[in-house]
C-alpha cells in the first residue's frame, strides 16, 4: 500500500453516482487521493452493474472501468432508518455527488438542504441531463439525448447522410471532467472561507462548451454548422483521405506553413501553381476541386507512404486507427502509460485506462480494485462511529448489507 500522501488524502465524498458521468469524475477525483465512498441500493447495487452485456466472471465490465479506487456501502436509502444513517454518514463527510433526476433526492430527504443543516460545509454536487431547474429538468435523458440538444449530433455526420451519434458518450465525460473541477476548486475555496456550496454540472451545459469555436462561428453568421463528414468549415485540406491500399488517414493544413509543407512533400504543380488554392480561404472555396485533385495523388501510394513522408516533411497527418488498434498497439499511448491493470478479487486481471493526467509531483494512484457490492459496508459504518450494536441492528432490518454470497447470505459484520 502506497504512503504517499496525494493532493485529495483526507476527503470523504459520499457518492451516489451513476452509469458514466458520475463514476468517472468520481473515479478521477479517487485517483488524486479522496476516499470515495459508493453508496448503493441494497438489491443489484449501482445502475452499472447490471447493464450491457459484458462481464468478467460475473462482474459488470461497464461498472469495473470506472469505479476503481472506491469502497462499497449499501443502504436503503427509500427507509426512514436509511435517511437518517446517509445522513449520519453526512454529517462527516466533505462532499457528496450524485446524479439523480432533479427531485429525486428532495423526496428521499437527502437533498442539499438537508444536508447542510446536519454539515454546513458540505460541497453537494449534482449532475445531470439539463439541470436542476428549467423546462427540461425532470425530463429523461441520457448522453445521446444531449447530444440531440446540444447541436452535436446536428453537425456529425456526412453531408448526404442522417445526424450521427458521435462514438463515445462526450457529454457524460465532459461532465465527469467538470464534476473533477468543480468538487476540487468548492473544496479549494471552502478551505479559504469555511463555506461549502451546492454544484449544478448538466451535460447540456458541458456539450455546449465542447463547441467551442463553433459558437463564435454560429453567432456570428447566424447560421449553424453543416455536417461535412471529416472535414472542416474554416480550413482546407482539413479530413480523412484514402491511401491506395483502402486504408485512411488524416490531413491537417490548418496553418500555411502545414500547407506549404505539404505542397514540398508532394512536389505537384497542380497544387502549388493553382490559383484556386493559394489561400487557405481560397481553399475552403474550392474545396471540392481540391479534394479531388489530393484524392487522385493519395491513391497511388498506400497510407503507411502518406503518413511516413507528411511526418518527415512536418505535415500534421495521422493513421486512422479503431480503438483496439490505439489501446494495443499505438507506441505513444503505450510510453504514456495509459492502459493500466489491476487485479480484482473476482475479475482477475482487469485492464483500464489510466488517469489523463500526469501530475509529476504527485501521480495518481492505482491501489484498489472496483469494489464488490457491499464490500466496505461493515468497515465504512464503523469508520463513522456506528457501535458493533447499531451495525448488527441495521444488518437485521436490511437497512444496510454487506456481500452477498449468492445464495441470499450476507458477510458484511
Amino acid at each position: 500500500m502506497t504512503t504517499q500522501t496525494l493532493p485529495l488524502t483526507g476527503y470523504r465524498i459520499l457518492d451516489l453516482t451513476m452509469v458514466t458521468s458520475g463514476p468517472v469524475g468520481t473515479m478521477m477525483l479517487a485517483d488524486m487521493g479522496a476516499d470515495v465512498i459508493k453508496v448503493e441500493p441494497l438489491k443489484n447495487g449501482e445502475l452499472s452493474r447490471s447493464m450491457g452485456t459484458t462481464y468478467v466472471n460475473g462482474e459488470n465490465r461497464m461498472f469495473l472501468s470506472q469505479n476503481r479506487n472506491k469502497r462499497s456501502i449499501r443502504i436503503d436509502l427509500k427507509s426512514q432508518a436509511g435517511r437518517e444513517t446517509f445522513l449520519r454518514l453526512a454529517s462527516e463527510a466533505d462532499v457528496i455527488t450524485e446524479n439523480f433526476r432533479p427531485g429525486t433526492v428532495d423526496r428521499l430527504g437527502i437533498d442539499y438542504e438537508a444536508v447542510k443543516a446536519v454539515n454546513p460545509r458540505i460541497v453537494y454536487a449534482s449532475i445531470s441531463a439539463f439541470g436542476q431547474t428549467g423546462p427540461y429538468a425532470a425530463q429523461p435523458a441520457n448522453d445521446p439525448i444531449v447530444q440531440a440538444l446540444s447541436g452535436l449530433m446536428a453537425m456529425t455526420g456526412e453531408p448526404d447522410r442522417p445526424p450521427s451519434r458521435i462514438g463515445s458518450p462526450y457529454p457524460d465525460f465532459g461532465a465527469a471532467a467538470l464534476l473533477a473541477f468543480a468538487v476540487s476548486t468548492a473544496l479549494l475555496h471552502r478551505e479559504r472561507t469555511g463555506e461549502g456550496q451546492q454544484l449544478d454540472i448538466s451535460l447540456l451545459n458541458g456539450a455546449i462548451f465542447s463547441c467551442i469555436p463553433r459558437d463564435g462561428e454560429t453567432l456570428a453568421t447566424g447560421a449553424a454548422p453543416s455536417r461535412m463528414g471529416s472535414g472542416h468549415p474554416t480550413f482546407a485540406p482539413y479530413r480523412s483521405y484514402q491511401g491506395a491500399d483502402g486504408q485512411y488517414f488524416f490531413l491537417a493544413c490548418f496553418t500555411e506553413k502545414f500547407w506549404n509543407a505539404l505542397c514540398d512533400a508532394l512536389d505537384n504543380s497542380k497544387l502549388s501553381e493553382d490559383d484556386r488554392f493559394r489561400t487557405n480561404a481560397l481553399r475552403c472555396e474550392n474545396r471540392e476541386a481540391l479534394d479531388a485533385t489530393l484524392a487522385d495523388i493519395f491513391h497511388t501510394q498506400e497510407t503507411a507512404h502518406w503518413v511516413n513522408l507528411f511526418k518527415e516533411r512536418n505535415v500534421p497527418s495521422a493513421p486512422i486507427q479503431d480503438l483496439h488498434q490505439a489501446l494495443t498497439q499505438d507506441p505513444q499511448v503505450a510510453h504514456n502509460n495509459t492502459v493500466i491493470e489491476m487485479e480484482h478479487p473476482t475479475a482477475g486481471t482487469v485492464p483500464m485506462l489510466s488517469l489523463p493526467v500526469n501530475f509529476h509531483g504527485t501521480p495518481a494512484r492505482y491501489q484498489n480494485a472496483p469494489p464488490r457490492l457491499g464490500e466496505h459496508t461493515a468497515e465504512i459504518l464503523s469508520e463513522f462511529g456506528f457501535s458493533d450494536e447499531e451495525c448488527q441492528e441495521l444488518f437485521a432490518r436490511s437497512i444496510a448489507a454487506g456481500m452477498d454470497d449468492g445464495e441470499g447470505n450476507d458477510h458484511g459484520i
